[in-house]
Protein backbone atom coordinates (compact mmCIF):
# COMPACT_ATOMS: atom_id res chain seq x y z
CA UNK A 1 0.00 0.00 0.00
CA UNK A 2 1.36 3.30 -0.95
CA UNK A 3 2.27 5.69 1.45
CA UNK A 4 0.77 9.01 1.40
CA UNK A 5 1.91 12.45 2.51
CA UNK A 6 -0.63 15.59 2.27
CA UNK A 7 0.47 19.21 2.15
CA UNK A 8 -1.30 22.08 2.90
CA UNK A 9 -0.52 25.57 0.96
CA UNK A 10 -2.41 28.57 3.23
CA UNK A 11 -2.77 31.82 2.39
CA UNK A 12 -2.38 34.68 4.16
CA UNK A 13 -5.85 35.62 3.51
CA UNK A 14 -9.85 34.70 3.58
CA UNK A 15 -10.85 31.60 1.91
CA UNK A 16 -13.39 33.81 0.00
CA UNK A 17 -10.32 35.86 -1.72
CA UNK A 18 -7.79 33.15 -2.57
CA UNK A 19 -8.08 29.02 -2.65
CA UNK A 20 -6.68 26.69 -0.06
CA UNK A 21 -4.37 24.42 -1.66
CA UNK A 22 -3.48 20.54 -0.67
CA UNK A 23 -0.57 19.13 -2.50
CA UNK A 24 -1.37 15.13 -2.02
CA UNK A 25 2.24 12.81 -2.34
CA UNK A 26 2.25 8.84 -2.74
CA UNK A 27 5.28 7.36 -2.04
CA UNK A 28 7.21 10.34 -2.61
CA UNK A 29 5.68 11.26 -6.16
CA UNK A 30 3.10 14.25 -6.64
CA UNK A 31 -0.03 12.43 -6.73
CA UNK A 32 -2.37 15.33 -7.50
CA UNK A 33 -3.02 18.39 -6.31
CA UNK A 34 -6.88 19.90 -4.12
CA UNK A 35 -7.70 23.57 -4.47
CA UNK A 36 -10.35 24.67 -2.28
CA UNK A 37 -12.48 27.71 -2.38
CA UNK A 38 -15.48 29.71 -1.21
CA UNK A 39 -17.72 27.94 -4.19
CA UNK A 40 -16.27 24.70 -5.09
CA UNK A 41 -13.43 21.33 -4.34
CA UNK A 42 -11.18 20.97 -7.12
CA UNK A 43 -9.28 17.55 -8.04
CA UNK A 44 -6.50 18.19 -10.25
CA UNK A 45 -4.02 14.79 -11.16
CA UNK A 46 -0.51 15.15 -11.15
CA UNK A 47 -0.40 15.01 -14.71
CA UNK A 48 -3.27 17.61 -16.12
CA UNK A 49 -4.22 21.11 -16.14
CA UNK A 50 -7.27 20.22 -16.09
CA UNK A 51 -9.02 19.74 -12.43
CA UNK A 52 -12.20 17.88 -12.02
CA UNK A 53 -14.58 20.44 -9.91
CA UNK A 54 -17.36 19.95 -7.86
CA UNK A 55 -20.06 22.38 -6.08
CA UNK A 56 -19.87 21.71 -2.57
CA UNK A 57 -24.14 21.11 -2.56
CA UNK A 58 -22.51 18.13 -4.87
CA UNK A 59 -19.71 17.48 -3.10
CA UNK A 60 -21.76 16.98 0.05
CA UNK A 61 -24.87 14.14 -1.32
CA UNK A 62 -21.43 12.20 -2.78
CA UNK A 63 -19.69 12.08 0.36
CA UNK A 64 -22.77 11.08 2.66
CA UNK A 65 -24.44 8.52 0.03
CA UNK A 66 -21.05 6.89 -0.61
CA UNK A 67 -18.73 7.05 2.28
CA UNK A 68 -19.06 5.54 5.98
CA UNK A 69 -19.12 7.32 8.93
CA UNK A 70 -16.67 6.54 11.87
CA UNK A 71 -17.65 6.85 15.01
CA UNK A 72 -16.01 9.49 17.14
CA UNK A 73 -14.09 8.33 20.38
CA UNK A 74 -14.00 10.74 23.15
CA UNK A 75 -11.60 10.91 26.27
Amino acid sequence: MPQHKVFVELPAREVSLSDVIFKVYSDEELFGTITISKGAIEWFPSRSHKPYKMGWEKFDQLVTRNVRRKKLVRE
